[in-house]
């Protein structure tokens, strides 16, 4: 299926590893021009050398937590790319107790990313933002402050996504379950709670947990013309781990 985003301008943040790393080789084997970034420039050099051959790839430093670099990150991305088409939001603090991190990265760095896109969104078809969740802000968990910011992801985008409807520019999220991959939350599991590792994989109706690439495969669905109707939704990624339903 051709997606249509060949030559369509894409800023991911977050892009150096996991989902975000996943999402950036996503867009770039659709043929699409990406800028990400990562708070650390190892690591995006690291994913850069790994990427950049499959086509075009830029990259900058940047804290979400810092609103003046995510200004500058913004207009860099338009200026380096001539345009922006598509916002991935992806970076999150993940902190279990700390409200005011979370608010800073999870939050206002999720906004002024927003905001400041938002004007080179206009009047270019197809132009839609997705934020990455997770699975998390529907359920709760045993990271509170996490929980609630990602269902006011959840909620903001929703907001956007009607009152942008008539502009034609989308807003949607899709929320991750339990993501496997080096590096991440349950790798560490994995090498040293091997107890804990093994019920959160029971607790899985498919009896494991998901990689970054099945995240990525949706978020770049969702960002594409195929998926042109959709505005203001939550699409869970978690192999049915989340026993709601939602109306």
């Amino acid at each position: 299926m051709d997606l249509g985003l060949a030559g369509k301008r894409v800023l991911v943040t977050g892009g150096s590893r996991g989902i975000g790393r996943a999402i950036v080789a996503g867009f770039l084997n659709e043929g699409a021009r990406v800028a990400t970034c990562a708070r650390g420039e190892g690591s995006l050099l690291g994913m850069a050398d790994e990427l950049g051959s499959n086509g075009e790839l830029h990259h900058q430093v940047c804290d979400l937590a810092d609103p003046e670099a995510v200004v500058d990150f913004v207009a860099w991305t338009a200026a380096t790319l001539g345009g922006i088409d598509i916002v991935v939001s992806n970076v999150s603090a993940m902190n279990a107790r700390d409200f005011e991190i979370g608010y800073e990265v999870d939050i206002r760095g999720m906004h002024t990313l927003i905001d400041e896109a938002i004007v080179h969104l206009e009047h270019h078809a197809g132009a839609n933002v997705v934020a990455i969740g997770s699975r998390a802000g529907s359920i709760g968990s045993i990271l509170p402050a996490y929980s609630a910011y990602k269902a006011a992801t959840v909620s903001y985008m929703k907001s956007l996504g009607i009152r942008h409807a008539k502009r034609g520019i989308r807003f949607n999220c899709v929320s991750p379950g339990d993501i496997l991959f080096e590096g991440g939350t349950w790798a560490d599991a994995r090498d040293h709670n091997p107890a804990f590792f093994e019920a959160v994989l029971a607790e899985n109706p498919m009896q494991r947990l998901g990689t970054p690439e099945e995240i990525a495969n949706v978020v770049v669905f969702v960002a594409s013309e195929r998926a042109s109707f959709l505005t203001g939704a939550n699409v869970l990624v978690d192999g049915g781990a989340t026993g709601g339903i939602q109306l």
